[in-house]
């Protein structure tokens, strides 16, 4: 059974290696990360999952390069998500980072 998921996996890693609209989007998406901001929330309480809102617009309109969120780990019971936005300029984190602790989150 293991072998045959195995099997299955690699079949769906070719074809996505074979695709160019992933590879597109995986090209834009590669850059060497300069800077970070993190925050860490509970995606599941509507008040937290609009700071995180809050935040990616904040990096849509004010960050100069390119950057990406990452949901990186859940925290025991609590299901506290760790978000990493990570810049391609590490002005860019520095200011996110003053724009969230300057509103305490």
């Amino acid at each position: 059974m293991a072998q045959m998921n195995v099997q299955s996996i690699r079949r769906i890693v070719s074809r996505m290696r074979a695709d160019q609209e992933i590879q597109k989007i995986l090209a834009r998406n590669a850059f060497a990360v300069a800077g970070t901001a993190t925050m860490i929330l509970d995606m599941n309480s509507r008040s937290q999952d609009y700071r995180h809102r809050l935040a990616n617009e904040w990096c849509k309109a004010h960050a100069t390069g390119r950057w990406r969120r990452r949901i990186c780990e859940r925290r025991g019971n609590a299901v506290l998500d760790t978000v990493v936005f990570e810049f391609e300029h590490e002005a860019n984190a520095v200011a996110l980072r003053g724009w969230l602790k300057a509103r305490g989150w």
